[in-house]
């Protein structure tokens, strides 16, 4: 089955899903009257299929298309077209899930590729964050302990000052003098 390329020419009468062409054609495309061929345009690859009427009046080279099937596939009058035999519909269908796989495994590849791009952004992102945080974990609990031991050392001082000044006044209060003179010693009570 190989392929054929032909002159497009209009058919003047509407006959949308049929093509005139050569009998001489129909060995080359491997196809008999009433078979199905498929209009390959190679440019945008738009496709349409046609059942084929051999007529001898049709110049051999040439393939007469209606309006319709030139529009679809986007070929004008004189434009070269590749003609096929069509392939049965199971081959058809068979193809059409053998690229649908190879797409969607391409799809799945590149999602795969994504996701493992996106995890090791990830991670690297919360390695550099949990070095952050600990860097200034350190910070504030190095500035918590500077405060705490200037303030223990403040109260350490307030203590001992409060502490002096009480055993102070207690024996300022005892030792007075006047007290002394009235008999009164510390020793003997």
């Amino acid at each position: 089955m190989k392929d054929v390329r032909l002159t497009v020419k209009k058919r003047a009468f509407p006959s949308q899903g049929r093509v005139r062409l050569n009998i001489a054609h129909l060995p080359e495309l491997g196809i008999k009257e009433g078979e199905h061929v498929d209009l390959i345009n190679e440019n945008s690859k738009k496709t349409v299929t046609v059942t084929v009427i051999a007529d001898t009046m049709v110049r051999e080279g040439h393939v007469r298309v209606s309006e319709e099937d030139l529009k679809s596939i986007g070929l004008n009058d004189d434009d070269e077209v590749t003609v096929r035999k069509t392939p049965p519909f199971q081959e058809k269908v068979k193809k059409a899930a053998a690229d649908a796989n190879k797409s969607f495994s391409k799809g799945v590849d590149k999602l795969d590729e994504s996701v493992k791009k996106t995890a090791a952004s990830v991670k690297t992102s919360a390695a550099k964050t949990a070095a952050t945080v600990k860097k200034e974990t350190k910070k504030v609990s190095d500035s918590v302990e500077e405060v705490v031991t200037k303030t223990a050392g403040k109260v350490k001082k307030s203590v001992k000052k409060e502490k002096g000044a009480d055993e102070h006044s207690f024996e300022n209060k005892y030792d007075d003098p006047v007290f002394d003179d009235a008999g009164f010693d510390d020793e003997h009570h």
